[in-house]
């Protein structure tokens, strides 16, 4: 199926590995101009590198202004935004007593405001050019909250209540915001996570694939019995930023396999 994405130009924030590299890929597979975003310019090269073509790469930090005003000008005109850049300060296995105040301030720059800078920065060329989709990256965690990584959970909420405010606020001028939220994806560092359960559990010298069907069954619940893939997400991502796509706004797309136990 032809989504229509030939020719636009698309920024992943926080692209320069996992679910962001994953999308960034994707993206320019369906025919767009993609500019690939990280904090490590040879990790963001590294991932230009890979798609080829006349992706770029825009560096900096969007917990700051500047970083965010480096990025806007390397990026040049934007059509379909995608605010994957995130994170927790700390860990997200952090307690909430060792979450201090610096760490809930931090951990909102990361997500919440990284992702509000960049769309106030983008979003008056696409009203102006009347076309334009904007994607907050969120999480399953915004919406069943966990023990730990209090801070994480909030500022991913945040972004989904955002979203729907940005939706209400865009009318009808060609422009679409909606939210993804990922439940857990087998990421590199998921895959780190899964060899350290093997040892930590005593599960013994069984396989990657018999330890993420472990955990999919006994420690994070996921019907469809398997961690998600990036390409899952990315495929979604897609979709949404597909000019098919424009009666969809204002909506959170849950990729978790079922996990979150809500009807939304």
């Amino acid at each position: 199926m032809d989504l229509g994405l030939a020719g636009k130009r698309a920024l992943v924030t926080g692209s320069s590995s996992g679910i962001g590299a994953g999308i960034a890929r994707m993206l320019s597979a369906e025919g767009c101009t993609v500019v690939v975003h990280g904090r490590d310019a040879g990790k963001a090269q590294s991932v230009a590198d890979s798609i080829g073509g006349d992706t770029r790469v825009a560096v900096g930090d969007l917990s700051t202004n500047a970083g965010a005003d480096a990025v806007v000008e390397t990026a040049g005109e934007i059509d379909i935004l995608v605010n994957n850049a995130g994170g927790a300060v700390g860990t997200s296995a952090m307690h909430w007593t060792e979450v201090d105040e610096a760490g809930w301030e931090g951990t909102y720059q990361l997500n919440a405001i990284a992702a509000a800078r960049m769309i106030r920065r983008l979003l008056p060329g696409m009203q102006a050019r009347g076309w334009g989709r904007i994607i907050n990256v969120a999480s399953a965690a915004a919406t069943q909250p966990i023990a730990l990584g209090p801070d994480y959970g909030a500022a991913k909420a945040a972004m989904l209540n955002m979203t729907v405010s940005l939706a209400k606020s865009l009318g009808p001028c060609g422009v679409t915001a909606n939210s993804v939220s990922p439940g857990m994806i087998l990421t590199p560092a998921v895959e780190a996570w899964l060899g350290n359960l093997k040892r930590n559990m005593g599960w013994g010298d069984i396989s990657l694939e018999e330890a993420e069907a472990r955990a999919a069954r006994e420690l994070t619940p996921i019907p469809v019995g398997r961690i998600g893939r990036v390409e899952e997400i990315a495929h979604v991502v897609c979709m949404i930023a597909s000019p098919n796509a424009g009666y969809m706004t204002g909506a959170n797309v849950r990729m978790d396999g079922g996990q979150v136990q809500s009807v939304n």
